[in-house]
């Protein structure tokens, strides 16, 4: 199959199946939908074969766990050569999965939006995935944690912060914005800029208090990059997608060049039989940037932001997300300095 296209990012959506229904899931997942052939995913793992070492597919869905056998086929066949992450609710790890995936060393990361009676507003069966984290505490194993930053959770992610100081297993945090797409459409269950610019130092202290405690120290993904950010003095692309080298494959083997735009007709990218190599690069920094972020001083931190956010924002690739704005503005005054 003939691919100009760079890709080091791979995201196979496994199934369109969930047995659970975030209130947010951008991509509308429920008890229905389809699985991956196995043909599929091997015409998408052709979508890496020129770089396998250094790209990274993930797993995704839905609940990728639901189609664990395809999973089992992909790691059997293609793990000694390839990267491999997964993204699960958790509901469905036991050992044996978990004994299979870290022999075929899957990055694992768990979804959790806050302490139950948070988690369960928008997630549901809280104690299913704490089971879970108490499966990987057991045996030693590391995960990140991933959190939909709502208007239902955003001021309990201190409280979280303490919660996750039990779980050793939970190494990273990432805060990732709700994207209005899907269920969350017309929902209104953003959070507001107030909420997020409170919430930040509130999180950094109780991070703080955690980390006198434990080790390995816990870490939160955008604090990470804030402080390496500003080290390195870069504005380089926010992430694969944003460098045209990114691409999405829905169990229907579509094409899109980012998973939260799957089933977004404006973004379609052709399929794995028939790739539309420039749809993968829509969005690109080569489409510009918002004119705002030019002379902002922290450009270099939030690199414009995730393209996908902005889209689904805004309807736009290149206007910026004021919401990823202040939580990118709030963290750099936090931890480097006033923010002019």
């Amino acid at each position: 199959m003939p691919l100009q296209a760079d890709i080091r990012f791979l995201v196979l959506m496994v199934t369109s199946r969930c047995n659970l229904a975030c209130s947010y899931c951008y991509a509308g997942a429920d008890g229905r939908g389809r699985d991956m052939s196995w043909q599929t995913a091997q015409q998408a793992m052709e979508l890496v074969r020129a770089q396998p070492r250094s790209a990274l597919v993930e797993l995704a869905g839905g609940e990728p766990l639901l189609n664990f056998d395809l999973i089992r086929r992909l790691l059997e066949t293609y793990g000694k050569d390839t990267r491999f992450a997964l993204q699960s609710n958790g509901l469905l790890l036991d050992k044996a999965k978990l004994d299979f995936l870290a022999e075929h060393g899957v990055g694992l990361g768990l979804s959790l939006d806050g302490p139950p009676r948070i988690n369960d507003l928008t997630r549901g069966s809280s104690s299913r995935v704490l089971q879970a984290l108490e499966l990987l505490n057991r045996e030693g194993a590391g995960v990140n944690l991933t959190v939909v930053l709502s208007r239902h959770n955003v001021e309990s992610i201190p409280e979280l912060i303490l919660l996750c100081a039990r779980y050793r297993a939970v190494r990273v945090i990432n805060l990732d914005l709700l994207r209005t797409l899907g269920r969350a459409h017309g929902a209104e269950l953003q959070p507001t800029p107030a909420q997020i610019a409170a919430m930040v130092p509130e999180m950094l202290a109780a991070l703080a208090f955690v980390n006198q405690r434990r080790f390995p120290p816990l870490k939160v993904r955008e604090v990470e990059q804030t402080i390496k950010r500003a080290a390195e003095g870069q504005a380089r692309p926010y992430c694969f997608a944003a460098q045209g080298q990114a691409a999405a494959v829905s169990p229907d083997g579509r094409l899109h060049p980012c998973a939260c735009l799957a089933g977004h007709e404006d973004f379609a990218a052709g399929t794995v039989q028939h790739p539309d190599v420039p749809a993968l690069g829509q969005l690109s920094d080569a489409q510009g940037l918002d004119p705002r972020c030019a002379d902002c001083p922290i450009l270099t931190v939030c690199r414009g932001g995730c393209p996908s956010r902005r889209v689904s924002f805004n309807a736009s690739r290149v206007r910026r997300s004021e919401l990823e704005c202040t939580l990118r503005r709030t963290l750099y005054s936090e931890l480097v300095g006033p923010v002019a």
